[in-house]
């Protein structure tokens, strides 16, 4: 299995671990930054690129990680995919609709096992309440994303690259609630800017309500600006249910009268890299629980929440 990577900064570190650990070396890394590609492939005993399309027309590359900010997004999964090279997509997937709807097209076209890095659809604490909930109905969702960024993310902050952090950070909490309430028909969400001088020069609190095509409803919480203890975490409601996903490994709350107090062990860090590399490995896409197609739902959810930002008014969730 030849593997190689777009972009190797931030989270591709992170991919790397978990491919070392499943012993799979990677042959070829680009990134932008040639002093950045150049270290990266020193350490992995890889040859380094900084022009994509040169990587992908010479290496013939079985597997891709795509690990780029959202803002950078244009070719790079859809020339991957083109290539016949199974494709492995950090979140978000794409800056806006077209380039997410023709890349969801020549994935489709190529027929390449695909995957996107929404780690929590493969943890411990998830599975279990999947295996709780069953098919009982759940007509609520709330979840949060608390957290104090910094300058160690210079990118983070601007607006045009990371096209905010409903889009950017807190797409974890909208695509989780999505695993389990299902689609999102419209949004509404309201925010403020300058809490702090330094972070963003975007909202860095938000509040989006959803109201899903199952009639359940949903509250999703966000803010850059301030420290919290749980700070991911997602509360799921139904009859007579009460659930509280504090991730990356604690599940508590109540089924019809009885407690539920778990552990977990396996964040999905791991776990989704090494189902990624069995669903190549068997030609098997059912094993995948986060397709391009799929991210590309949360990520129209997210766009739809940054339109209400700016117009304030409810948005219907559509591509």
């Amino acid at each position: 299995m030849k593997i190689g990577f777009i972009g190797v900064g931030g989270i591709a570190g992170n991919y790397r671990g978990s491919l070392r650990r499943l012993n799979k070396p990677i042959s070829a890394v680009c990134d932008i930054n040639s002093d950045r590609a150049n270290s990266i492939a020193s350490d992995e005993n890889a040859t380094s690129y900084t022009d994509h399309h040169e990587m992908l027309d010479k290496e013939k590359l079985d597997v891709v990680f795509i690990c780029i900010p959202p803002g950078a997004h244009t070719t790079q999964v859809a020339d991957s995919a083109k290539s016949s090279a199974a494709v492995f997509v950090a979140k978000p997937i794409a800056p806006n609709h077209e380039i997410g709807r023709s890349t969801s097209q020549a994935i489709a076209e190529s027929g390449v096992i695909n995957q996107v890095g929404y780690m929590a659809r493969y943890s411990d604490i998830t599975d279990m309440t999947k295996e709780l909930i069953g098919d009982t109905p759940l007509t609520m969702g709330i979840g949060r994303f608390l957290c104090r960024m910094g300058a160690s993310h210079p990118w983070w902050g601007k607006f045009d690259i990371s096209l905010g952090q409903m889009v950017e950070q807190t797409t974890h909490v909208f695509d989780l609630i999505r695993y389990f309430l299902g689609d999102v028909d419209s949004v509404q969400a309201f925010g403020i800017k300058n809490v702090s001088e330094d972070i963003a020069d975007f909202e860095e609190c938000t509040v989006c309500n959803l109201k899903f095509s199952s009639g359940a409803v949903g509250s999703i919480t966000s803010t850059c600006a301030a420290r919290a203890h749980d700070h991911f975490a997602t509360e799921l409601i139904g009859d007579d249910i009460y659930l509280k996903l504090t991730h990356d490994l604690g599940l508590r709350g109540q089924i019809r009268g009885e407690g539920v107090d778990y552990n977990g062990e396996e964040a999905g860090y791991y776990r989704q890299v090494e189902q990624f590399i069995k669903a190549v490995e068997t030609n098997d896409q059912r094993i995948v629980r986060s397709s391009y197609a799929d991210a590309y739902k949360t990520l129209t959810v997210t766009l739809a929440a940054n339109k209400s930002l700016e117009s304030g008014n409810v948005e219907n969730v559509d591509d």
